[in-house]
């Protein structure tokens, strides 16, 4: 038995027969080890929905939320299944009454996820009317005190920026107002900041017109918790194409929060400036040999892997870093025997570790078994150090609920990365089980079903 199987490192000898046991054998046996916490985790944006009574995803797991409620008063709990990377968590909602639809889960920092649903009308005919349904933000915040469930805060709606008409309005009571401010999940991220690990920063990003974009933000926890708006200017010498700006990603840097579009570069503002000041721009150009002019892109056959090391944040710079560039013909010879069963394509959302930069996680999709893999290789070292299935949203609690249930299919997309788990209570954490079970029957499925093929 190796280092990584044992746990501890340590061999563990077998009593001699010739040796009468020590002090330490006679001892009871002790009851099993708690299940180990991983350091980071790989987020879905795809939110399960579980309309199970029970408050988490296994009975007394320490990611089971407190009760809240959405907009019009109904009850709802959060938790979530923690895996193991490069295998991918999900965020389970629990809420009774008419299923809620098109549940995304924009951005994740420190021990916080920021998730959104719409609330649909329990009158079945508001089917045909998705978009009349109101839109609730949610915060769901672990707690380090095994005493202390996470917590699920409703933020307040904003209608900033949304187009009212008091006639359509009043058909929609007892539900508020529907004319809400247009956010869009890709341009919105969450910030934590302070030391009591409660309070946190939502903003929005959207641009109007070529020379100015507007800022929406949202401070917790003041009295008052409510949204405001700020008209940032682009500075004229500022090389961006604010027109043809797509946002792929929102991610935290220090106090700042940082629009990504993989296209041009890196927008970064800060968040928590003084409210009386306004808050400055600055762009960050990709590396003129990583641009790329045109989506969808797709790199050549063979494609090459590179790792550029933002340096210097303040001057926007740039390193190349050389020891961790691979080639496809180095990328596939990784997979060898142990890994045989992983597609020879080409790899996709490229995520780096939290714990060690060194570390990457790539999708792959392998497209003539309908399947998706996760892997996790180490570019210094050129190792593939392990892989995992994606678990599809229908196969989260197999068999329940039911089949006519709506479930978001998945085509790739990129993921969230968070250290959620590092503030939480280790011994009450369980989901960690129920995912490597659910890991290993589809992996005991996917084998055998490649095996028919094959034969």
């Amino acid at each position: 038995m190796d280092e990584a199987e044992n746990g501890g490192g340590v061999r563990k000898l077998s009593p001699s027969p010739t040796r009468s046991p020590g002090p330490e054998q006679r001892k009871p046996s002790a009851s099993p080890p708690p299940p180990r916490v991983p350091k980071w985790l790989i987020l879905d944006r795809i939110v399960h929905r579980s309309s199970r009574r029970r408050c988490g995803v296994v009975e007394d797991d320490a990611t089971a939320s407190a009760l809240a409620h959405d907009c019009v008063g109904r009850p709802i709990r959060a938790s979530l299944r923690i895996a193991d990377p490069p295998a991918v968590s999900r965020l389970y909602l629990h809420w009774k009454g008419r299923p809620a639809i098109d549940f995304a889960e924009p951005a994740a920092h420190r021990n916080s996820i920021l998730f959104r649903m719409r609330v649909p009308f329990e009158d079945p005919m508001w089917w045909s009317s998705i978009g009349s349904f109101p839109v609730d933000y949610f915060v769901y915040s672990s707690s380090s005190s095994s005493s202390s469930p996470a917590t699920l805060t409703l933020l307040p709606p904003c209608f900033d920026g949304g187009h009212t008409d008091p006639n359509s309005d009043k058909f929609f009571q007892p539900y508020r107002i529907q004319q809400q401010r247009i956010m869009l999940d890709k341009h919105m991220g969450i910030l934590c900041h302070g030391d009591q690990g409660g309070e946190f920063t939502v903003a929005d990003l959207t641009h109007r017109f070529r020379t100015e974009v507007h800022l929406c933000l949202l401070h917790h926890p003041p009295i008052q918790c409510q949204w405001s708006i700020k008209r940032l200017q682009i500075p004229p010498d500022m090389k961006i194409n604010i027109s043809s700006w797509r946002n792929d990603v929102v991610v935290p840097i220090g106090r700042r929060l940082c629009w990504v579009d993989y296209y041009q570069g890196m927008l970064l503002i800060d968040v928590l400036s003084d409210p009386d000041q306004q808050q400055l721009l600055q762009f960050i150009p990709l590396p003129s040999q990583a641009l790329k002019y045109r989506r969808p892109y797709k790199d050549a056959d063979p494609f090459t892997i590179t790792t550029w090391i933002l340096h210097n944040v303040h001057r926007g710079e740039w390193r190349k870093d050389v020891d961790t560039i691979m080639g496809a013909t180095e990328f596939f010879s990784l997979t060898g025997i142990a890994h045989s069963c992983l597609a020879h394509v080409q790899p996709s959302f490229p995520m780096v570790s939290l714990v060690d930069p060194d570390v990457f996680c790539f999708l792959l999709e392998d497209e003539d078994h309908s399947l998706f893999w996760m892997i996790e290789v180490n570019m210094r070292n050129k190792k593939l150090q392990s892989s995992a299935l994606y678990i599809n949203e229908e196969e989260e609690e197999e068999g329940y609920p039911p089949k006519r249930g709506r479930r978001n299919n998945f085509f790739g997309h990129n993921f969230i990365r968070s250290s959620f788990t590092c503030f939480l209570s280790e011994n009450a954490i369980t989901s960690w089980e129920l995912s490597e079970k659910m890991q290993e029957a589809k992996k005991e499925r996917v084998m055998q079903k490649i095996g028919r093929k094959q034969n």
